[in-house]
């Protein structure tokens, strides 16, 4: 868990979006040139949270990493010239859930980095919930289905952005591993200094987990939003 943890977090780094200049550049542009990378954004910030059908019940729980690398647009790295040598924003949270009774599961989700030679922080928190419409099981032929309502946030110094998702998931869980498609909207308002861009758009993603060694998984799915495409990963264990 150790060594994963340190490779994401090297991941994370290693795209510059710990830089301080792609923000400064936002600063400058009007709302029109800022919408693109309000979607851009939008799809990292709805990233992350996508995995097969929940069935913990009371007892379930869920602590891990999420990440989400989301496909930069064209149009956005045409109007923050400090993006235009990057192909994804990306995004990694430590994520913990809890299920409740009547197949419903709360998460929320928490990361903090600190913006290159600056001493200000990106701020990235999330939450939702989960509701289980038909449970996925291994002796169950029918493909389990969830539906899934989120809030999650970016704040920086002079731009902040929040994105709301409702999302619905289908899986069907296999020995071993279990594949997953999810269908999602992302709406993000974004606020830099006054200006105060929006954007909504569909995403498509599909995954899988594995589950070699009890309570313990790892999961990967690819995704399109809107006419990007982009990945997420996530480890941890849940029951």
């Amino acid at each position: 868990m150790k060594k994963i943890l340190i490779v994401m977090t090297a991941m994370i780094l290693m795209t510059g979006i710990a830089k301080a200049d792609w923000i400064g550049d936002a600063k400058l542009k009007l709302e029109a040139e800022l919408k693109p990378l309000a979607g851009d954004l939008g799809a990292a910030l709805g990233g992350g949270m996508y995995e097969p059908v929940k069935n913990g019940g009371l007892f379930g729980f869920d602590v891990g990493i999420r990440t989400s690398f989301a496909g930069i647009s064209n149009k956005t790295k045409a109007n923050i010239t400090s993006l235009k040598d990057s192909d994804y924003i990306p995004a990694a949270w430590l994520y913990a859930s809890k299920g409740l009774p009547f197949g419903i599961d709360i998460f929320g989700r928490y990361a903090s980095l600190k913006i290159e030679s600056s001493a200000e922080t990106i701020d990235l928190t999330g939450f939702g919930i989960q509701y289980t419409l038909i449970s996925d099981k291994l002796i169950k032929p029918v493909p389990g289905v969830s539906l899934l309502a989120a809030v999650n946030k970016l704040d920086a110094q002079g731009l902040d952005a929040q994105t709301i998702t409702a999302a619905a998931t289908v899986s069907k869980k296999l020995p071993f591993i279990t594949p997953f498609a999810t269908l999602a909207m992302d709406k993000t308002e974004m606020e830099v200094l006054t200006v105060k861009p929006k954007k909504t758009q569909n995403r498509i993603l599909v995954g899988i987990e594995l589950r070699l060694i009890p309570f313990t998984y790892f999961n990967i799915a690819a995704s399109k939003s809107g006419s990007e495409t982009g990945f997420q990963l996530g480890i941890g264990i849940k029951n």
